[in-house]
């Protein structure tokens, strides 16, 4: 698949394309059916990096130092050719390259010269005495002619390091406007006035040799004045030409020395920035990672940027060390290359070998096949078998690939054509992909974007795990249902806003039912707060989504209030188990009781007692689950023992006397169908409740609201046909109690 940004390979290879001067690399390798999925993610990384980017531009466009920019303007440069993302990568380079081609803000306007004197501006470049102020400043060593020169072009900063314009006024020395103070001064100042005029304007200056040579030129000349006519110095205003001159060179030498510290910090920067470059370098050799030379040629690359270095021993050391590192690496390479070339070889010889194992399990199915199951095993096994073999050399990917994928589409093509089974299933998956594409498509019109977007998640997930259909098909309705999903995310895109919205009020939404579960949990009434708890989680569950990032400490929240109360409960039937045990134990020894007096010779004379135990068993509370349906049936054999002897006395002493006797036999066919009823209802309430208790622990969301959903249907017509059976057996106990 070509696309304008990016190549997507037939094994799901996506690849960036190469441009001019950005080098695309290898972003993911996906199965090839969820490759335009991947692309539409990569795509939309790159539209948070174009976003990014134009942020930082414009913030760079407002920084004055020449040096930071270019540094700032780099470290961008890198951030976007290291981006995974997919777009126009030259377009968004282009941009930096044209911020960093535009001239420094203080040499958009040319300096004026021309009020400069005649021959200070002749000899502005004639060797000057430097006297002891000037030496300070221009005793560096390490600043050479080349250095100087790039200074003209750095934009100028004041003494506290803040950026300065070329065309801000200097400031002045006294209270009064330099003009008025001007128009004040007598005649024969002039000279000297136009000297310290000069003087301001050198203070602005950014090419610091030349400034240091003006103003040592100010001063021979202003000397010169003042020898030839010593009154000067008593005139009015004297005093205040002299302080402006001095300011300005004061201001001049500050400003210089200032960028001269930049300087030397942003040298001791690189340096810094070339060590962590050395650790990367030596991190690489460490773990022997010859395979990455992509990342060594990021790291050269940087190296090669860094030019802006101190004199001295520890940049050459650094380089050096620099290219001992990046000549171990390559000598290493090579043989990881030659390494990786067989390695290559081996694997393209084991898939091969996979493929005529694949190739001849085809060639023997037909009509005559019947162990389809063990065919799928063998097929399924070689296909694993040749996926685990590792790379094969680029140039035999594609067509390894291929056969890879013919040899299996020919499986399932003849499986389909001699598998009655496998075709009628196979149209059931194609039904199914189509009733998706629909759904895919009727997610265009939603209202609720922010539940569209979880639903064509979804969708795109149960794709997956739908079951195989015919390549042709399966081809139609693949783009079918990726057109569908470029529709919907061209609308998700153009209503971020609105799918926030909808994500925030079903948040408050999900909030509230926190709350209300949270208040719930330290009920007792267990019957009651259940009810309550389960008709939470059906709205928690018809609530839309929220944000993926709040999502998971949502419902754990929310999870963590219910698990809170059914806990409680778990622990207060623990203590109701106990006192079932008891009743168990207590119960037992009636039957035994029953049995005993079902024994006797004369059961007449036991009658009232059997009835009395009768009655306190119904009396005694339940009895654990588990052993009420063994219990009851040994309590009606008792009974039903104790009342058959009765009969049978009774009816001996019948036959004797030629009374006709009193029937029990309605009696007991009535108990009869009453404990068989009773223990059905027990029966469905422990399934009723153990449903229950299995929904407190599955997560909603995806398959796990399908699955509370289909739970959600047992209970209820387990319910119903308890309640009906309720019915029936209150009947027959009113009935037995006649």
């Amino acid at each position: 698949m070509e696309r304008e940004h990016v190549t997507v390979t037939d094994d799901g290879r996506i690849r960036q394309k190469d441009g001019a001067n950005f080098s695309g690399r290898e972003l993911a390798r996906v199965e090839p059916d969820a490759a335009d999925e991947a692309v539409t993610y990569f795509e939309n990384r790159f539209t948070e990096l174009e976003k990014y980017v134009n942020t930082e531009l414009l913030r760079l466009k407002q920084v004055t130092i020449n040096d930071d920019l270019k540094a700032s303007l780099a470290q961008l440069r890198e951030e976007i050719l290291s981006a995974k993302a997919i777009g126009d990568f030259e377009a968004l380079l282009g941009k930096v390259e044209g911020l960093a081609s535009q001239p420094d803000q203080e040499k958009s306007e040319p300096e004026e010269t021309s009020e400069k004197p005649a021959e200070l501006t002749e000899n502005a470049d004639a060797p000057v005495e430097n006297d002891s102020k000037a030496s300070e400043v221009t005793s560096e060593p390490e600043e050479s002619t080349a250095e100087v020169s790039e200074s003209a072009e750095a934009p100028a900063a004041s003494a506290d390091g803040k950026p300065e314009s070329a065309e801000e006024p200097a400031e002045s020395s006294g209270t009064e406007p330099q003009e008025k103070r001007r128009e004040d001064l007598p005649e024969s100042l002039a000279p000297l006035a136009a000297l310290a005029s000069h003087a301001r304007d050198l203070a602005r200056q950014n090419d610091w040799m030349h400034g240091q040579a003006g103003f040592e030129q100010i001063q021979e000349k202003w000397q010169d004045i003042v020898a030839a006519d010593e009154s000067l110095a008593s005139e009015p205003g004297y005093a205040d030409l002299l302080k402006e001159r001095d300011d300005a060179r004061k201001q001049f030498t500050e400003r210089k020395e200032a960028w001269h510290q930049k300087k030397k910090e942003r040298k001791k920067a690189n340096l810094e920035k070339r060590e962590r470059l050395l650790e990367q370098l030596q991190e690489v050799i460490n773990k022997k990672k010859w395979q990455a030379i992509k990342q060594v040629n990021s790291i050269s690359s940087r190296w090669e940027e860094i030019k802006d270095l101190p004199g001295g021993d520890e940049a050459s050391a650094q380089e050096k060390r620099f290219a001992d590192l990046l000549q171990q690496f390559n000598e290493n390479k090579v043989a990881f290359l030659v390494k990786k070339a067989e390695k290559e070889e081996a694997n393209l010889a084991g898939k091969l070998a996979v493929l005529d194992k694949m190739k001849q399990l085809v060639a023997a199915l037909g009509p005559d096949t019947e162990n389809w199951d063990q065919r799928d095993a063998e097929m399924e096994l070689l296909s694993k078998q040749w996926k685990k073999i590792g790379h094969v050399p680029m140039e035999q990917s594609e067509g390894v690939w291929e056969q890879f994928k013919s040899v299996r589409d020919e499986f399932f093509n003849r499986k389909y054509e001699h598998n009655e089974k496998f075709r009628k299933q196979t149209k059931k998956n194609i039904q199914k992909k189509i009733r998706m594409c629909e759904k895919a498509e009727a997610l265009a019109e939603e209202k609720d974007l922010a539940l569209a977007v979880r639903e064509m998640n979804n969708l795109h997930k149960n794709w997956k795990n739908t079951g195989a259909v015919p390549k042709e098909k399966n081809d139609e309705l693949w783009e079918r249902f990726n057109e569908a999903t470029r529709k919907f995310n061209k609308i998700k895109s153009e209503n971020q806003d609105v799918i926030r919205r909808q994500e925030q009020e079903n948040l408050a939404q999900k909030v509230a039912l926190c709350e209300k579960a949270e208040e719930l949990k330290e009920s007792t009434n267990w019957n009651e707060t259940s009810a309550e708890l389960e008709n939470l989680m059906k709205q928690w569950k018809e609530t839309g989504p929220v944000s993926r990032r709040k999502s998971n400490k949502l419902w754990s929240r929310f999870k963590k209030a219910m698990d809170a109360f059914y806990d409680n409960r778990r622990k207060h039937y623990r203590v109701v188990r106990e006192d079932q045990k008891a009743n168990y134990e207590k119960k037992r020894g009636i039957v035994s009781e029953i049995e005993k007096l079902a024994g006797q010779e004369n059961v007449e004379e036991a009658l009232e007692q059997v009835k009395e135990l009768q009655e306190q068993f119904k009396k005694i509370g339940f009895v654990p689950i588990k052993k009420k349906s063994r219990l009851d049936s040994d309590y009606k054999a008792a009974c039903d023992t104790f009342y058959d002897k009765l009969r049978a006395t009774t009816r001996g002493r019948s036959e004797s006397t030629g009374k006709e006797p009193v029937s029990g036999r309605a009696g007991k066919g009535a108990r009869d169908e009453y404990f068989k009823l009773k223990k059905e209802c027990d029966k469905m309430h422990e399934e009723i409740m153990r449903y229950k208790d299995t929904m407190t622990f599955i997560n909603p969301g995806g398959k796990g609201n399908a699955l509370i959903d289909d739970i959600q249907k047992k209970i209820d017509k387990e319910q119903n046909k308890l309640n009906a059976k309720l019915e029936k057996l209150e009947d027959l106990r009113q009935k037995m109690e006649e």
